[in-house]
């Protein structure tokens, strides 16, 4: 094993285990709004990622590994209303990954795209997901699992961009 798969595999069990340590915790702001950190750490690994592969490695061993230990957002464990969202996760690294290659000077721009992409992909989804498990219509899923976070999610996309441009260019 040469001395780039030990890098690799170090540096994604270590993405993993963020991910699964951030994911855990929720802050509740309201009645029935919880912000998890989980999608600002999916952002990070994949702008950080030195292939589409280690994303989609760290994000579905993430997916796996919550089925059965409590490592989602309050704790959780297994498929719940929200489990659309942690599915988003393994799909969104392809854009994401892909989008941030494309030739724009810009770091922030490129990077804010790119993440703006993969948050309407989970979105959609999450929403999904949640309108068939709830048995809800397309708009009060929205209601509930979309409208309350767009801020806050916005902000995540910030504060990757800001995290991932400040970070060493051989992390």
């Amino acid at each position: 094993m040469n001395s780039l798969t030990v890098k690799r595999i170090t540096r994604n069990a270590i993405m993993l285990a963020l991910l699964c340590i951030i994911g855990m915790f929720s802050l509740p702001l309201g009645d029935n709004v919880k912000v998890s950190l989980q999608l600002l750490m999916v952002f990070i690994i994949v702008l950080t990622s030195i292939s589409v592969f280690d994303a989609i490695i760290v994000t579905g061993l993430y997916l796996l590994l919550g089925l059965f230990m409590p490592i989602y957002a309050g704790f959780r464990a297994g498929i719940t209303p929200t489990f659309g969202f942690v599915i988003s996760f393994v799909v969104i690294v392809v854009p994401i990954y892909f989008l941030n290659k494309l030739r724009i000077k810009n770091q922030f721009i490129r990077m804010g795209i790119a993440c703006f992409v993969g948050l309407v992909i989970c979105y959609l989804i999450g929403t999904l997901f949640l309108a068939f498990y709830l048995h809800l219509d397309l708009k009060k899923a929205l209601l509930v699992a979309v409208v309350p976070y767009i801020p806050f999610d916005i902000a995540k996309i910030i504060i990757a961009t800001l995290v991932v441009s400040l970070l060493p260019k051989k992390l």
